[in-house]
């Protein structure tokens, strides 16, 4: 069983429900840290969701609820996210383009 820490996605979030990382077939991912950035002038919003894949991002999976970024700051979630093979992380910001993610964690294949 191979495992390694490291980066597992990074990018800007969509103005709609995007997907951010998908967890490869035969791998299972734990999610330690994500980092969200707002480098605008403006606070922004964030929203992320945990979904089965194929699963319409909905209120069901939501797993950080619209939670307000400073201008100019940043957020970070630090805690555990267990994701089985395939299942998917979607996130969305009140701008495109603007805010910045980055997941850190482990895959185990």
């Amino acid at each position: 069983m191979a495992e390694a820490y490291k980066r597992l996605a990074q990018g800007y979030f969509a103005s709609s429900s995007a997907k951010l990382y998908d967890v490869p077939s035969s791998t299972e991912a734990i999610i330690k840290t994500i980092n969200i950035t707002n480098a605008t002038g403006t606070a922004r919003e964030v929203t992320l969701y945990h979904c089965d894949n194929g699963d319409t991002p909905d209120n069901e999976q939501i797993i950080l609820p619209g939670v307000s970024v400073v201008a100019g700051g940043f957020a970070e979630f630090e805690g555990t996210i267990c994701m089985a093979a395939t299942t998917e992380l979607y996130g969305f910001a009140a701008a495109a383009g603007v805010i910045t993610y980055t997941i850190w964690g482990l895959e185990i294949s």
